[in-house]
């Protein structure tokens, strides 16, 4: 109860108003495996927000799948299967998890199709990637034409798509693949403080009913060290991912300043304060 009035706190309810949904497909929100976090700071942020390391975690889950909810639910239908209490959803995102893989990948132009998508690279992991790992990958490193190594997801047996879409009248299908948040040591923004750059990545996969994948990308923001605060860090860094993220979705209505290929979201965090 107690992270749900905290998140509830920091989402903008107000400002979400449904604008023709019934124009737009229904869209299933699959929230990141568990197993696909990684977080180097779990430590410091559990002291200070006087949590353990899996309160910090669940936190940061249902934070940025109540965000990315709210903002897909101003234009879409949606189904989230983190929140949602219908019988066999648990069980139906089990499944779900059991029945994908994942592999990095290279992040996806707009409108590119699967076929090119994955020439890429197409190396499977065969198990999933150690904490150790990933914690070193480098989220903002890009190729000559600008795209980023991303973790996408692998789905083994599109019936299962097909399935989900009788079940549950969801036509789009939002994995969000994996949670990174990564110290950046060698960026100081303040020596006199040790403060340090922090980014936080979320690697995403848009398909539809039939298998087709329609977006992978990485939304990567940017946040200082001194920064601990989780209902800050939620508040400040959730909604301009969720933002990009939906971006990426079909017949998402465009704001005339709106660039969905910038993969780095474009966040103006406060100067650097030392925390008491």
């Amino acid at each position: 109860m107690k992270y749900l009035l905290l998140l509830l706190a920091c989402l903008p309810f107000a400002n979400v108003i449904a604008q023709n949904k019934t124009d737009h497909p229904k869209v299933m929100i699959i929230p990141f495996d568990p197993d696909m976090y990684f977080n180097d700071s779990d430590e410091m942020l559990a002291k200070y927000n006087q949590k353990n390391i899996k309160e910090i975690r669940t936190m940061f889950r249902m934070g940025f799948n109540a965000n990315l909810s709210a903002k897909i639910l101003s234009e879409y239908e949606t189904k989230s299967m983190l929140t949602d209490t219908t019988k066999d959803v648990a069980k139906d995102l089990y499944a779900i998890y059991k029945s994908i893989s994942y592999f990095q990948d290279k992040s996806m132009p707009q409108q590119q199709s699967i076929e090119q998508g994955q020439t890429v690279n197409k190396s499977l992991f065969k198990k999933k990637p150690s904490g150790n790992d990933q914690t070193k990958s480098k989220l903002t490193e890009t190729d000559k034409d600008g795209l980023h190594t991303y973790m996408n997801v692998k789905i083994h047996d599109v019936k299962m798509l097909e399935y989900l879409k009788q079940k549950y009248g969801t036509e789009l299908f939002v994995f969000v693949n994996q949670f990174n948040l990564v110290t950046n040591y060698e960026h100081c923004l303040d020596r006199a403080t040790n403060t340090f750059e922090r980014e936080i990545g979320i690697h995403y996969s848009i398909f539809d009913y039939t298998g087709k994948q329609l977006a992978g990308d990485v939304a990567i923001i940017k946040f200082p060290s001194n920064t601990n605060d989780m209902a800050v860090i939620i508040k400040e860094t959730f909604p301009p991912i969720a933002d990009h993220l939906t971006k990426d979705l079909p017949g998402h209505i465009k704001s005339s300043n709106g660039n969905s290929n910038n993969h780095e979201v474009k966040y103006q965090s406060q100067p650097a304060k030392k925390e008491e």
